[in-house]
């Protein structure tokens, strides 16, 4: 059984009426190292450490598991042999070596179905792929934002207030 660590359980616990199944595993791969992806047992021991249903969480998550290598959608986990994550494995495979954000919106944007004129991903849904695929913290993928939109290698647009939308220079309008 894996080691709980229990400022992870803490924090959990202290949002618990927020967190929904994805919040959980979104969490908990944002902040464990396995690679690439959550281990069950880790899901099961976080679980048992907040109380939650063992079978619940798997029936959560059994109902919106895949086995595809690529993008589904937003609202499916992607099984990893033993781990799950939020993105396909094809992401982890593809953004694995690099810290280059117009990459993370290329691959992204591939994948994603968009809408007429979108042309850009949220700038809250590139900072969580870095902190997962790229095993950095929040505070550094605001800075290699930051660094990365002053050298033009990516366009930040704000489109709602907080929400800003990074996008490749080639969309630019």
């Amino acid at each position: 059984m894996p080691t709980v660590d229990e400022r992870l359980v803490e924090d959990i616990a202290e949002h618990d009426r927020y967190y929904h199944i994805e919040d959980f595993v979104t969490y908990l791969e944002r902040h464990l190292d396995d690679e690439p992806g959550v281990s069950m047992d880790h899901l099961h021991a976080y679980a048992d450490a907040l109380g939650y249903s063992r079978e619940r969480t798997e029936e959560l998550l059994d109902e919106r598991l895949t086995d595809s290598m690529t993008w589904v959608s937003d609202d499916v986990f992607y099984r990893m042999g033993d781990n799950i994550s939020i993105y396909p494995l094809s992401w982890h495979e593809r953004l694995a070596d690099t810290l280059d954000i117009a990459d993370y919106v290329r691959v992204m944007l591939e994948s994603r179905e968009l809408s007429e004129g979108d042309a850009g991903i949220p700038q809250p849904d590139v900072l969580t792929a870095l902190e997962i695929i790229a095993n950095i913290d929040r505070k550094e993928g605001e800075e290699l934002l930051r660094k990365q939109r002053k050298q033009g290698d990516i366009v930040i647009y704000a489109y709602q207030n907080p929400e800003d939308i990074v996008r490749l220079p080639e969309t630019k309008e």
